[in-house]
């Protein structure tokens, strides 16, 4: 039965498509929020075959950055969340890797199975920002302070050795300013406007109970 947060809530990993403009529902975004226990469309998704794919991934980029020398934080050690002392939302995130190198950076990796997308490098990004932000106070003074030139880089790694790299300066006015933007109607109680189509229905999990607007295929 769906119900209203005490406080909205988002996961980094729902917010990229929407900052790059792969999808334009905005309310689906701001509805789960805004929501949770809310009934969810049935889904084909095979996450046994995803994870383990992941998992293989993963590993062998640990292997690799061990090899380097690097000191390595790994998954459910970098879960972290922010909450804005403003709107009350909070936001949370779990990046698969940071590793500190002998050299002293320290990037953050995300390891994707799928096909490279402008969405894999924002939520890198997202993690960029929002981690020395967090409640994880090894990050908290990543660019502040004695550490204002210590800034995370990033990277997103592919299957086949295919690596991405996100620079520290990636994350500049613009950003912020873009990120700030959609928060801002993430908490908004005033909900967007809904945008049903094909393609957009297609992936979004909220069931017909909350949004009758659903676009039905009747071919």
């Amino acid at each position: 039965m769906t119900v209203t947060r005490d406080k909205p809530y988002m996961s980094v990993t729902w917010i990229p498509k929407f900052l790059i403009g792969d999808r334009s529902c905005i309310w689906s975004c701001w509805f789960k929020a805004q929501h949770q226990d809310y009934e969810r469309m049935p889904s084909d998704f095979d996450s046994a075959k995803w994870n383990a794919e992941h998992t293989d991934l993963l590993n062998k980029l640990i292997e690799d950055l061990e090899e380097l020398g690097c000191e390595l934080f790994i998954e459910r050690q970098n879960s972290f969340r922010v909450e804005s002392a403003s709107s009350g939302l909070v936001v949370s995130g779990k990046p698969d890797v940071i590793a500190d190198f002998p050299d002293g950076r320290t990037v953050i990796y995300d390891a994707k199975t799928g096909y490279q997308s402008p969405a894999h490098v924002l939520q890198v990004q997202l993690y960029m920002y929002l981690l020395p932000k967090s409640n994880l106070t090894r990050w908290r003074d990543m660019g502040r302070g004695m550490d204002m030139d210590k800034r995370f880089e990033g990277a997103v790694v592919y299957p086949g050795g295919h690596q991405v790299d996100v620079p520290a300066d990636s994350i500049d006015d613009a950003f912020v300013a873009r990120l700030a933007a959609f928060m801002q109607k993430m908490t908004s109680d005033m909900p967007p406007r809904r945008v049903p189509s094909g393609e957009e229905c297609r992936w979004c999990e909220i069931a017909f109970g909350d949004c009758p607007d659903r676009f039905v295929d009747v071919t």
